[in-house]
């Protein structure tokens, strides 16, 4: 009883309220901006009604830029090394997990000599994470050819020659490739 408003009449009434103020003469100049809080409030009261989460960008523009600067060097599709990147530390460059480190998650202990040739020494630095994972996952595909079994191997499945025989696609290596071909439409 009474006059209170249970949550989902107070979320309209606040949507009101909230576009009676955009309208009331917040004057053409910030309408923009106005809408945009508008829509933001909107959004966070209604976290149920999430966007697409595939259609945000998880990497920052400076990484995608390397991905493609480094994907084409080493004839490796971009959206192929975005995709790990997204997948393996959410675009953080300064990710740690266990002796894993950075974008693309390296193990620095089992590419010591592969950073030296490269001229690496920060994994923590993008450019040179994504060089160093690009590198290892070319010397994967030169030996071993089928890029579900790369990424089998890159993800340090230790399964990965054993489902390779008998046709099975890890769920690692699915999502990959899935996104992959994802931002490649985008």
């Amino acid at each position: 009883g009474g006059m209170g408003l249970d949550g989902t009449e107070s979320k309209i009434a606040y949507i009101l309220v909230a576009i009676g103020l955009v309208l009331m003469g917040i004057g053409a100049k910030h309408m923009k901006s106005a809408l945009m809080v508008l829509a933001f409030s909107v959004f966070m009261m209604f976290p149920a009604m999430e966007v697409n989460a595939q259609s945000e960008q998880i990497l920052s523009d400076e990484i995608i830029g390397y991905c493609d600067e480094i994907g084409e060097r080493y004839c490796i599709a971009p959206e192929l090394l975005m995709a790990i990147a997204e997948r393996e530390s959410t675009g953080n460059p300064l990710a740690v997990n266990g002796g894993c480190i950075g974008l693309l998650q390296i193990s620095e202990r089992w590419h010591l000599d592969r950073m030296e040739r490269l001229g690496v020494d920060d994994l923590f630095d993008p450019y040179s994470n994504i060089l160093v994972g690009a590198d290892y996952l070319m010397e994967l595909a030169e030996k071993h050819g089928d890029v579900a079994l790369v990424l089998s191997i890159y993800h340090g499945e230790s399964k990965a020659f054993e489902n390779h025989k008998n046709g099975v696609i890890s769920g690692y290596a699915k999502g990959i490739l899935e996104r992959s071909e994802e931002l490649e439409r985008e």
